[in-house]
Parts: C-alpha cells; sequence; structure tokens
C-alpha cells in the first residue's frame, strides 16, 4: 500500500457539489484520488484525496473556498490528517480492491450414457 504524508477528507451535501470540489482540487493541488463514499443517497458525499502535507493543506483551502462561492454553504467538514496511521489508510482503501485470482479447475468430461432401450415392434402392420 503507498504510503502518503498526509490525506485530506472532505465531507459535503450533493454529489454534484462534491464533483466539482474534486475537480477544482485535482486542478489545484497535486494529490491523489483515494477514495468516495455517499450516504443518504448521494446527499452527503465524503472524498478523500492523499499526498504531500502543502499539496493537501492546498486541497482542504481549495474546498473551503469553492464552498463560499455556494450559497447553501454545502461544506460540512475538510480536515487533514498528517502521517496517517496505516489502520486509517486500510479503512480509506479497503484491501477488497486487490484482485483476487480464481483457479480455474479444469471441468472432468462427464458423459452420460445413454441407455439403449430396444425398439417397440408395432403390431398395427399386418
Amino acid at each position: 500500500m503507498k504510503k502518503y504524508e498526509a490525506i485530506g477528507v472532505i465531507e459535503t451535501k450533493y454529489f454534484a457539489v462534491a464533483m466539482e470540489m474534486l475537480d477544482q482540487v485535482s486542478k489545484t493541488a497535486a494529490v491523489e484520488f483515494l477514495s468516495s463514499q455517499n450516504q443518504l443517497g448521494g446527499k452527503l458525499v465524503s472524498i478523500i484525496v492523499g499526498g504531500s502535507i502543502s499539496d493537501v493543506s492546498l486541497a482542504v483551502e481549495t474546498a473551503k473556498r469553492v464552498n463560499e462561492m455556494k450559497q447553501d454553504s454545502p461544506l460540512k467538514n475538510a480536515v487533514m490528517i498528517t502521517n496517517p496511521h496505516e489502520e486509517i489508510m486500510r479503512f480509506v482503501v479497503p484491501e477488497a480492491k486487490k484482485t483476487v485470482k480464481k483457479q480455474i479447475k479444469p471441468r472432468a468430461k462427464t458423459t452420460k450414457k445413454i441407455e439403449e432401450k430396444p425398439l417397440e415392434e408395432d403390431n398395427n402392420h399386418e
């Protein structure tokens, strides 16, 4: 798992606002999008980004600036966590993203033996 100096957690109302914030954050700071979570059918969205401390700090500030341009102030919280613990990173980027390769075993060829029955003679022919 990749190690980040810091991660930023941005929590906002509305999926569309979250995408706008993620777009602006990605354009202004050299951060990597790690994950997102939708709650309440997209009415509450959490975005998590990772990178250097200065880049994540810039990303959090950018999210706050985008919020200032909005009428109803949809940003609920924007925080930076420096030197995130490995357990936090497992929560942020679940192990489920790893691809599990299935071992495909060859199927044994089965052939059904059809029971041969003697044909019934038609006695109607004279």
